[in-house]
């Protein structure tokens, strides 16, 4: 039986290597910080596909340009725009191709609150796999699913972290003319264990179970939307939490206390990008230009890409921008998070104690640590 080939520190949990094995030997399975990564069972044969399916991801061959063409994007549908988590501009791309009867492969909450990746074909489902969910979803095996639609001539779109778009593409091995790729400025991906730790408190103290978590909530405006989260309960009530008192955002933007160690070291940052489209907020863009209900930062990477973002202009409220713009108010461009030294300390003491009290104890930030974390 084969040993897991990876250190932690350079694993993704892309599940490219899942995905790939002819013998269903390689399940993903958390470790005690709620990270997944793979568990290979008695059934492998030693065919050697996951490793080199793993390597694969880091020599990916794109035809991407290496000077995106940059825009600043916002929905002309008022509720889409709302409703996304930036200007809706995934939203109206992905209908282009919804119209044209193809599939959007993104994440959505399952009936755990938990996220995992599914394939939509239908304006609810979209709705489903809108807005940023701040923590790592489960892949499957929907490489598989978008494999055999692709084979079946089928239009699809697939929408995911750099690295899970890489694992797509190592999974395939090749690129598609049917498929279009969205990948996003990633900071980092959050460990589900915190995320069920918080929500757990939240129920405690609601006397209900979570039934929605709106992330990035901006009733109160887009600038204010990342420390604004909305919760529902399955007893009709809501609470909006803003600012510290948001835990989970503050522990994500702030101290870095449960993101994945290999984001710490991330190897897809930077240009030329994996997918064929890369959205972002578009922090930084010009007062003039900012409403403050939200403005997508859209990245044109590829000749796919362009013709699909043509298609899209009609429902969209488009300003050209020049591609430099976008490293101040997004660093995580082509830089990665520190991880905090003490994460694996706080995830694992979530067993014992509360989120909030955890993050009381572990989630200070000392003077020369915010200094860092301005860079980063």
């Amino acid at each position: 039986m084969k040993e897991f080939w990876l250190r932690k520190e350079e694993c993704t949990g892309c599940a490219s290597c899942a995905n790939i094995c002819p013998k269903n030997a390689i399940e993903l399975k958390k470790d005690d910080c709620g990270f997944v990564y793979p568990n290979i069972s008695e059934a492998c044969v030693d065919c050697n596909l996951c490793v080199k399916v793993c390597e694969k991801r880091l020599k990916i061959k794109t035809s991407r340009i290496t000077e995106p063409y940059t825009y600043a994007v916002w929905s002309e549908d008022k509720d889409t725009r709302f409703k996304s988590t930036s200007g809706g501009a995934f939203s109206e791309l992905a209908r282009i191709i919804l119209k044209q009867g193809g599939y959007i492969a993104g994440a959505a909450y399952n009936d755990k609150n938990l996220v995992e990746h599914i394939l939509v074909n239908n304006e609810e489902g979209l709705s489903r796999i809108r807005q940023s969910k701040y923590l790592q979803s489960e892949i499957g095996f929907i490489y598989q699913e978008v494999k055999k639609l692709l084979a079946e001539n089928k239009l699809v779109g697939f929408c995911g972290a750099p690295c899970q778009v890489a694992g797509l593409y190592a999974f395939l091995d090749k690129d598609y003319d049917n498929l279009i790729t969205f990948d996003f400025i990633c900071r980092g991906m959050n460990s589900p264990k915190a995320y069920e730790s918080w929500l757990r408190e939240l129920e405690n103290q609601n006397s209900s179970k979570v039934l929605n978590v709106w992330f990035k909530y901006k009733v109160n405006g887009w600038k204010k939307s990342p420390r604004c989260t909305k919760v529902d309960f399955e007893n009709g009530n809501s609470i909006i939490l803003k600012g510290n008192k948001n835990l989970f955002m503050t522990g994500y933007l702030g101290p870095n206390l449960y993101i994945r160690p290999s984001c710490g070291n991330c190897d897809f940052k930077g240009i030329p990008r994996y997918g064929d489209i890369t959205l972002a907020d578009f922090w930084g863009i010009e007062p003039q230009l900012d409403d403050d209900k939200g403005t997508s930062m859209v990245l044109v990477n590829s000749v796919k890409g362009s013709k699909l973002f043509l298609l899209a202009e009609k429902q969209l409220h488009v300003i050209k921008r020049d591609f430099q713009e976008i490293f101040q108010g997004n660093v995580c461009f082509d830089s990665s998070v520190k991880i905090n030294s003490q994460s694996e300390e706080f995830l694992q003491k979530l067993d014992e104690i509360s989120f909030s009290r955890a993050i009381q104890k572990y989630g200070r930030i000392s003077i020369l640590e915010k200094i860092k974390q301005k860079f980063f």
